[in-house]
């Protein structure tokens, strides 16, 4: 086996076979690499890119899973979140192709963990000059598909990119302030937005001003969950709401994790993205 002698760690965004940790395995030893430097951390989400099959895998003979970019809204793609480092690195661009000209290329990418935080990962992305799908084998399939139910991130994306057919919104969104009902602004909720349930989700809620923050915490903050058939449009308008745009935003659209009565759902949220100051803790999570 061969050693490792580079430890820095970096992060990498996995969509595809790489969920599934024996392929990955079976790979390196193949080769006489040392697997052990992908560590996986959990669950993630890419905004703004869609799941598609469109790339043709030469070494699986079959089609193989890439990603096109999409406007807020319109997708985003599931997978998981590792920890690696520049050895590993080096192996992920031999196994991806990256010197072969028609492969994939490493890509830098913004991806969001549970509590969502966001994250700069390295993926990998194939520029399609003409796209076609290219069927992937069934065992293929297995190893994207067994590795989002082990994380317990939903196939919807999967099963629409393999039918060929248009994918889904992202169409969830989850509110905890002014947006929600009875407050001052829920009218922006009432076009276009219907309410779901009542949820939670972990952080800390912070009283700001005439409105509250959330921020990355251990608290439970309390809101509503709400679903749009035009969630690119919604976004538009709830972007400007929050002040969500610029380096200096006052807000920022991340994707997150909430918590219901109905099970476990991933939604847009809005993070406080100014210094908190003077801003007092809601030790409850709820605006009232």
């Amino acid at each position: 086996m061969e050693k490792i002698t580079d430890m820095t760690p970096r992060l990498y965004f996995g969509y595809g076979s790489n969920l599934d940790k024996d392929d990955w395995t079976k790979w390196c030893e193949a080769r006489g690499k040392d697997p052990s430097g992908l560590e996986e951390i959990g669950p993630a989400w890419l905004d703004e890119y869609q799941l598609v099959f469109d790339y043709y895998s030469k070494s699986r003979e079959c089609g193989a899973a890439n990603l096109v970019r999409v406007a807020s809204g319109m997708a985003a793609t599931p997978g998981a979140l590792f920890k690696i480092d520049e050895y590993t690195l080096a192996l992920l661009d031999r196994k991806e192709g990256v010197k072969i000209p028609g492969c994939y290329q490493r890509e830098t990418v913004t991806v969001y963990t549970a509590d969502g935080q966001s994250h700069e990962a390295v993926t990998y992305i194939h520029i399609a000059e003409d796209p076609t799908f290219f069927e992937p084998s069934k065992h293929y399939v297995s190893l994207i598909r067994n590795g989002l139910l082990r994380l317990n991130m939903p196939t919807t994306w999967l099963d629409y990119a393999l039918r060929k057919e248009i994918q889904p919104q992202f169409d969830l969104v989850f509110v905890y302030g002014t947006l929600m009902r009875g407050n001052s602004l829920h009218h922006h909720m009432e076009d276009g937005c219907n309410f779901v349930t009542n949820g939670t989700t972990k952080g800390n809620l912070y009283h700001v001003s005439d409105y509250p923050g959330l921020v990355c915490g251990d608290n439970a903050v309390h809101g509503e969950l709400y679903k749009s058939s035009d969630m690119f449009e919604i976004i538009q308008k709830l972007d400007w709401v929050e002040g969500a745009s610029g380096k200096q935003s006052l807000f920022n659209r991340v994707i997150r994790k909430i918590e219901t009565d109905d099970g476990e759902f991933w939604a847009y949220a809005y993070h406080y993205n100014r210094p908190l100051g003077s801003a007092r803790l809601i030790s409850s999570g709820k605006w009232v």
